[in-house]
């Protein structure tokens, strides 16, 4: 038989056995049940069907038929792409309809139906290309990734799949049982399941609305940080912050620097230098520096304390829902300006429920030209101006009478009742004493009146004295102007604290030595 003949039987042969055939070119791998060349194409251009793989360093690459490029060590394959990618963690499965490999670049190009699979993760998209050399896919017309509970949705995106990272830009949605993210540029951790914001963020749930623009959230632990224009927003409250830190499964949010709480129900506002809320509860921290700001229609509240505290308590209403109301409380260093009134004591609680404002440990009340002390001061307002004030033990009233005279009401209980924020009756009760510096029409110092009695009541008209009533056993004098030495006209107990006043919403914050 001559040479030709040996020949052609081979080639028979190698075309009909259907065995796998291989061939190495460089440092690519082939394997295929049929393989062809063309003359149109050339003899570098390898055409392959059937259970076709290729092998290229540690990858393997599957499909039911593709083209390949010797020359270029480049193939083009079409059907049931598999790619499987190992790396040092889990292996990478790619999954397309088809696949542009680039051999020199060791570049995957997978297009239509793509699914990406590694370990927990599934990506979905339309279009991607995968670098084999540092384990990254990029895909640039939708993409949609499973991982664990959440389903993570972009124009565009990254998986460095070394790092266990996926970096989304555009229109980017995160969607979990518990809430929704939307962002414009995000990283996610696949193992820690963590996201991190680099842009404008939303996130959305039934309990409540954050926003941001840098910082993290974990979707395991659902504990999160943000920074950068930040805030917590549910039905009732917003807490803003430079930083935030929160955890969804406690519901409570701390702020720290330039921090505000601001409950719309309320009409209120915490602002400090650190917070805490649990929106769970409703209950509020804050210190630092910490102001707590009541809104009103005329003139609006300003509490300074070292620590305030808020929190909710309830009405019964019968048959009907409970009502909530808010009660403030201050630790160390109250103080409180309103322009109608002023106020100083260590700590006090404020009851929204009857807008009762109650003052412990030396407390100063200040109302136009009076100053009212005692032991306990209870002041009860009413559409948001003073209406009432309760004074008990060592209970004292005084105004000036000149620069350096001072007009006194002392008892062991004193109730005084204020008219268009103005004190206009004062019923003192058990021990009570007054010294009153009467004047003539021309405001000329005149006389000392000096009254013990039980109980009195003293009416005001026009911020001065108008009518006395004296019960129980009264003793009264009347002295000359200068008569008195200066002990002889001062009850016991008095002191003046005009220097611990605040005359400004600013001046909440100054501390007077005594």
């Amino acid at each position: 038989m001559s040479r030709n003949c040996y020949i052609f039987l081979f080639l028979i042969i190698f075309l009909t056995s259907g065995k796998i055939y291989s061939q190495e070119e460089e440092t690519m791998k082939y394997f295929a049940n049929e393989l062809y060349t063309t003359k149109e194409l050339g003899p570098e251009v390898k055409i392959l069907i059937g259970n076709v793989v290729f092998k290229h360093d540690s990858s393997e690459m599957f499909c039911d038929s593709a083209i390949f490029n010797t020359t270029k060590n480049q193939f083009n394959a079409f059907g049931n792409i598999q790619i499987i990618k190992p790396s040092e963690q889990d292996t990478v499965f790619l999954y397309g309809d088809t696949l542009n490999y680039i051999g020199e670049l060791k570049l995957a190009k997978v297009r239509n139906n793509v699914k990406l699979i590694k370990d927990s993760l599934t990506l979905l998209t339309d279009s991607l290309d995968f670098d084999m050399v540092d384990n990254i896919g990029y895909y640039f017309a939708n993409g949609t990734t499973i991982n664990g509970k959440d389903t993570l949705k972009s124009v565009f995106g990254y998986y460095y799949s070394d790092l266990n990272e996926l970096f989304f830009k555009d229109s980017v949605v995160i969607i979990n049982p518990r809430f929704n993210m939307y962002s414009d540029t995000l990283k996610h951790n696949t193992k820690t399941n963590t996201s991190f914001f680099l842009g404008a963020t939303e996130i959305i749930s039934q309990d409540n609305y954050i926003y941001c623009e840098d910082g993290w959230y974990n979707h395991e632990s659902n504990k999160a940080e943000f920074s950068a224009n930040s805030y917590l927003r549910n039905k009732e409250k917003t807490l803003k912050g430079d930083l935030l830190v929160y955890d969804r499964n406690k519901g409570i949010g701390k702020a720290y620097k330039n921090v505000t709480i601001n409950d719309t129900v309320q009409n209120s506002i915490l602002k400090s230098e650190y917070g805490m809320y649990n929106e769970k509860t409703g209950y509020s921290l804050i210190t630092d520096s910490a102001l707590f700001i009541q809104i009103t229609e005329k003139d609006s509240i300003f509490l300074h304390a070292d620590t305030l505290c808020a929190y909710n308590d309830t009405i019964p209403e019968g048959e009907e829902p409970q009502r909530i109301y808010r009660i403030i409380l201050a630790y160390k260093s109250a103080k409180i300006f309103k322009p109608d009134f002023q106020a100083k004591c260590d700590s006090l609680v404020y009851t929204f429920k009857d807008s009762i404002i109650e003052m412990y440990t030396d407390p100063i009340l200040w109302s136009d030209s009076s100053q009212l002390n005692a032991d306990f001061i209870k002041i009860t307002t009413y559409n948001n101006e003073i209406d009432q004030v309760l004074l008990s033990g060592e209970a004292f009233i005084v105004s000036k009478a000149d620069s350096i005279r001072y007009n006194q009401i002392k008892g062991d209980e004193i109730i005084g009742t204020f008219e268009n924020r103005e004190l206009y009756k004062v019923n003192v009760n058990s021990n009570g004493k007054s010294i009153y510096f009467a004047k003539d029409d021309y405001n000329k110092l005149i006389a000392v009146n000096i009254i013990e009695c039980k109980d009195m009541i003293i009416y005001f008209k026009d911020k001065k004295l108008d009518k006395m009533w004296f019960y129980n056993n009264p003793k009264a004098k009347m002295y000359p102007p200068l008569q008195l030495s200066k002990k002889e006209v001062e009850i016991d107990g008095f002191r003046w604290f005009e220097k611990h006043r605040p005359l400004s919403k600013n001046d909440v914050f100054n501390r007077v030595l005594n």
